[in-house]
């Protein structure tokens, strides 16, 4: 259930944010591109995971696979990161102070509401790698986007990254 709630994330953001190009067209091979993407937005879900802090935090979880998503200039990797709070910590709470170590990290913070209303954060890179959070009953659920790539037209861009 989770994995389709960050999907679905992933293609709202898709639709609604457009991403900016990066050396990622470098590479010879498009696969390659893709893996790429998909390991500097990995490890930027690890950044924005240890902003919260580490009393906080039972647990962090990554997808192991991702999907290529369209974006305004080619495409992009889309995945996601579960980070699951102990016990008696409130989610809300930690959201808004991620939105501050954030900032403090000096990275881009954008704040807007979810569909159903709840406050949602969305954190992102100098290379334009983002991270939409949203604030569940015990976690912070992130659907993670890279920067925007070129394919070639011939490349396959549908099943798992």
């Amino acid at each position: 259930m989770k994995a389709v709630k960050l999907l679905a994330i992933a293609t709202t953001a898709a639709l609604l944010t457009g991403c900016s190009m990066n050396g990622a067209n470098d590479a010879a091979d498009p696969k390659q591109r893709v893996m790429d993407a998909k390991d500097r937005t990995q490890q930027f879900e690890l950044r924005v995971a240890k902003l919260v802090p580490e009393n906080d935090v039972s647990q962090v979880t990554q997808l192991g696979q991702g999907s290529l998503q369209s974006c305004e200039s080619g495409e992009m990797w889309a995945g996601g990161v579960t980070i699951q709070l102990r016990s008696g910590v409130e989610p809300e709470a930690v959201l808004n102070d991620l939105r501050a170590s954030a900032r403090t990290a000096g990275l881009e913070v954008g704040s807007s509401k979810a569909f159903g209303g709840a406050q949602r954060v969305t954190v992102t890179s100098k290379g334009g790698i983002s991270i939409l959070v949203d604030a569940t009953e015990r976690s912070l659920e992130g659907g993670s986007f890279s920067e925007c790539f070129n394919l070639p037209e011939d490349f396959y861009r549908g099943g798992a990254f």
